[in-house]
């Protein structure tokens, strides 16, 4: 049978909103046994992936979800969090959508290299760069721009702003006490 292009499949927010799950839960091992339901890392906008160069603007909002989540969770009772802000503040809105189930290294040194070829492909320079990440996508944001630091990464010289919502720098308490 013939494969469906991605950008042709229908976007369904309950159909992303159950793998995100599932990828939150199982992630690894989804990832680990090239599952084809393990979500890729893809820089997306209402559900379709980016094509970089088509894109204009040149301060970009990147919105990183949390564990067990998609981007199009952004969307809350038919308002877009995400866009409202960038309309706001005069940026481009770029969601990522990833495998929350992986390591939070793993996931941060994939974002780190994504973000660099971003911006090497975007469609006009870049000038700045704002994150605002959600609970455990703070976590992961934090790692890419540990990662994008050391390589010197051109990315992380334009990253202007990170904005942690509900992050758990220090832990979780259920990670926490499962530790202890």
């Amino acid at each position: 049978p013939a494969t469906v292009p991605p950008s042709t499949v229908p976007v369904s927010p309950h159909r992303d909103a159950v793998l995100a799950a599932l990828n939150g839960v199982l992630g690894d091992h989804l990832a680990a046994t090239g599952n084809p339901l393990a979500i890729p890392m893809a820089f997306r906008r209402s559900g379709r992936v980016l094509e970089p160069r088509l894109e204009k603007g040149s301060r970009i909002l990147l919105l990183v979800h949390g564990l067990c989540r998609s981007d199009l969770q952004w969307l809350r009772k038919g308002h877009d969090h995400g866009a409202s802000l960038a309309a706001d503040l005069g940026l481009t809105p770029v969601y990522l959508h990833y495998n929350s189930g992986r390591a939070i290294a793993t996931n941060g040194r994939e974002l780190a290299m994504r973000l660099e070829a971003l911006v090497a492909d975007w469609g006009e320079p870049v000038s700045d760069i704002v994150v605002v990440a959600h609970s455990m996508g703070g976590l992961v944001a934090r790692s890419a721009c540990h990662v994008g630091e050391q390589a010197g990464h051109v990315w992380r010289k334009k990253l202007d702003k990170l904005v942690f919502l509900g992050t758990p720098h220090h832990g979780a308490p259920l990670e926490r006490g499962g530790h202890w």
